[in-house]
């Protein structure tokens, strides 16, 4: 089974911290994205207006010629003109609508994921490394040990595993991190005594003193 969160109570808090408080960064900035194209968007009603001023005249058009129609003799020919001379210049309006309509809708849409990557992607570049480092190292950390310590229970004369994990701390970590469990390290490897070690060692890999 992959484990997502450390066994530790300290670094799974942390963890589980980082975890909320990026997804709320991301939704955060993602509903800022979507309500500022919703704003800028409304901009667009500009092109709409356009557009419909062109349909507006077309229908103007097919208004005069309905009624030149009704005229004997020319009145379908200058109908037919009428709405050729409509329609000449309605088309280019509604067009010129549409392109401003869809041009303020793409502007509104790109500056929406311009501020949302602008918050959301330095964040990330620092917080997806992390995190896959910690999935990775408490996973191998797991495989490794418990497998160390299966091993150890089965043959007496296996290596003791408690003595290299805290040959691991102490080659490892920094002095503040070692001091942090015990206040003589160098003294307790010494002396035999390595379960502050052993718990500085399963500490930083997050794993629980099984």
């Amino acid at each position: 089974m992959v484990l997502i969160w450390s066994e530790r109570r300290g670094p799974r808090l942390r963890e589980v911290a980082m975890d909320v408080a990026t997804i709320a960064w991301l939704g955060l900035w993602v509903t800022l994205g979507i309500r500022l194209y919703a704003g800028l968007a409304e901009l667009a009603g500009a092109g709409r207006l356009i557009r419909d001023g062109g349909f507006g005249i077309r229908d103007s058009g097919e208004e005069v010629a309905g009624v030149l129609q009704g005229i004997p003799l020319v009145g379908e020919g200058a109908a037919t003109r009428v709405l050729g001379a409509f329609g000449a210049t309605a088309d280019p309006v509604i067009q010129f609508g549409l392109d401003v309509e869809r041009l303020l809708l793409i502007i509104a849409g790109l500056l929406g994921l311009i501020v949302v990557a602008v918050a959301v992607i330095p964040w990330l570049t620092r917080y997806l490394p992390w995190r896959v480092e910690r999935i990775r190292r408490l996973n191998a950390g797991a495989r490794a040990i418990r497998r160390g310590r299966l091993a150890a229970s089965r043959s007496p004369s296996s290596t003791d595993l408690d003595h290299l994990l805290a040959s691991r701390a102490l080659h490892r970590l920094d002095y503040d991190r070692l001091l942090e469990f015990t206040p003589d390290p160098f003294g307790d490897w010494s002396a035999g005594r390595v379960d502050r070690l052993v718990e500085a060692e399963l500490e930083t890999v997050g794993l629980a003193g099984t």
